[in-house]
């Protein structure tokens, strides 16, 4: 892979203090042409075939490897991004790794997936939300139907899939936080250990991907 040059614009030399001097022109002129050409590199770079593989934007992939209970009826969960496996210009941070920051203003695009499990005998609700800096975002809020375990041993499912832009204003004070409930706490996030016959990877209770997407309009 080419890596992008950076062309710094150059010292250009001091004109001479008086009349017409060839080498100061040339001087002038190579440092000009020099400069313009590595910028000319630049361009056709990012600009070709492959120019995006060039770039480099904010994104990550974060996920946990822990069940995650829900703290009673009446409380609003967060998500514990407990295993971050890709952090480009995205940070986590806050208490048992709830909070989301990002390094630079835009509009970013999240998709998170999450693994649900209900061992009720009884139909469930489970509902998830966005939080912007520490309130609920209007209008993000979705509720799933869980219904109830096949026997005592074997439980109920669902994979609540979820896609959205968050927008990032001030990167000192925005953070982006994922917020669960459910109806029963016999509902949480569950995750699977690795199984055999035929060998399969762990599952995890979380797994969310975000990428840069915009500069704000």
């Amino acid at each position: 892979m080419n890596t992008i040059d950076r062309p710094v614009p150059p010292r250009l030399p001091d004109p001479p203090p008086a009349g017409v001097n060839p080498n100061f022109f040339m001087s002038f002129s190579n440092a000009l042409r020099l400069y313009f050409n590595r910028l000319n590199g630049v361009v056709n770079l990012i600009t070709g075939t492959n120019g995006a593989a060039e770039l480099q934007a904010p994104h990550a992939m974060l996920m946990s490897d822990q069940d995650q209970a829900n703290a009673g009826i009446t409380v609003a969960n967060n998500l514990k991004f407990d295993t971050p496996v890709i952090l480009q210009g995205i940070e986590v941070r806050g208490t048992n790794n709830t909070e989301i920051w990002f390094d630079k203003p835009g509009q970013y695009l999240v998709s998170f997936s999450l693994q649900v499990t209900n061992r009720s005998n009884a139909d469930q609700v489970f509902e998830v939300w966005a939080g912007f800096n520490g309130s609920n975002y209007p209008l993000s809020n979705t509720r799933y139907d869980i219904p109830p375990r096949k026997s005592s041993t074997v439980w109920a499912h669902i994979v609540p899939a979820v896609t959205g832009i968050f927008t990032v204003s001030d990167p000192t004070n925005d953070y982006l936080t994922i917020k669960w409930w459910a109806s029963s706490t016999d509902v949480f996030l569950e995750h699977y250990a690795a199984q055999t016959s035929p060998t399969r990877p762990e599952i995890p209770s979380i797994i969310m991907t975000i990428n840069f997407v915009s500069r704000l309009p």
